[in-house]
């Protein structure tokens, strides 16, 4: 399964989940500190009571809408995330610790991507990596051979038609009115704040039907992805999406998930924390691969088989 579709479908379908209570307005969201004094100043209290009646009347629905006419002229973009992961397979007595910390670059027509990533494994190691896809190739930085491989233009091209495919970014909001009592609706004066903590069976049915849909055209979920679907059980999960006032463009989202998968006998509990930020939204203008990249990249093809021939 494409992780980045997976994740892009999952996206989605968080935010229509927290829009689907499409008849409220959002809640003003204040932030004041516990150990705050109390306000005596009638000045003050008339100005926040000005500021108040200035928040938006917009419903969740409008929001969503105006979201998804939003998304559609979203031409490139840069994105930051912080990813924690722990895995744990009780019958292997195996414990894994991760963090991931990604910066990228992403055009979407034609799509062009350039994508920095450190991967901490704890007791397996850390290492970096860094990628390039644009009309010149997909190219990688092996970390541990430490040089660039460039993969071969087929499989390129279907990474490319792969991160290409995707949902449909405006799912059916009747079949996320069962959500309406987990959801919160608040803005600050900046944004909207979408908050979504959800669990139980029928939302386990949800995200079934949401990844398998988020799966590229063409692309069939292979024997072992299958019955690790069937298997899922999401016992909880919170989400977060920041919309900007102005642009209603995603500013952020925030994501904890607590899930079990279970494939052949085997249970797998995974505990996930990821913090996303979106900024140079359509600032982004160009993705060049450095031509030092295009210079010593090695096919990743005669790689492999020199390593063959040194084992």
């Amino acid at each position: 399964m494409n992780l980045k579709n997976w994740l892009k479908g999952l996206a989605i379908v968080m935010l229509a989940l927290a829009l689907s209570a499409c008849n409220s307005t959002a809640t003003p969201k204040t932030e004041t500190p516990s150990d705050a004094e109390p306000n005596t100043n009638e000045e003050t209290d008339t100005k926040a009571n000005e500021e108040a009646d200035e928040q938006s009347e917009l419903t969740a629905m409008e929001v969503y809408e105006k979201a998804m006419e939003a998304s559609e002229d979203l031409k490139s973009m840069h994105a930051k995330m912080d990813i924690q992961q722990k895995i744990e397979v009780p019958s292997e007595d195996l414990n894994m610790d991760s963090k991931f910390k990604m910066d990228m670059d992403m055009i979407m027509e034609p799509l062009a991507m350039y994508q920095k990533m450190n991967m901490d494994m704890g007791e397996q190691g850390a290492m970096d990596t860094e990628i390039y896809i644009t009309d010149a190739g997909f190219f990688m930085f092996d970390p541990e051979s430490e040089q660039w491989l460039k993969f071969p233009k087929e499989m390129s091209d279907d990474m490319m038609e792969q991160m290409g495919g995707g949902t449909d970014p405006t799912p059916d909001m009747e079949m996320f009115k069962e959500f309406t009592e987990d959801f919160q609706f608040e803005q600050t004066d900046d944004e909207f704040i979408l908050t979504l903590s959800a669990e139980g069976e029928k939302f386990n049915n949800l995200m079934k039907k949401a990844i398998a849909d988020s799966m590229p055209a063409g692309m069939e979920m292979g024997e072992e992805e299958a019955e690790m679907m069937e298997n899922m059980n999401v016992k909880s999960l919170n989400f977060e999406i920041f919309i900007d006032k102005e642009t209603f463009q995603t500013n952020a989202f925030n994501m904890d998930m607590d899930m079990t998968m279970s494939i052949e006998g085997q249970e797998m509990h995974i505990i996930q924390q990821m913090k996303s930020i979106i900024s140079q939204i359509n600032e982004v203008e160009k993705i060049d691969v450095p031509q030092d990249v295009l210079d010593n990249a090695v096919d990743i093809t005669e790689a492999m088989e020199s390593q063959e021939v040194a084992q």
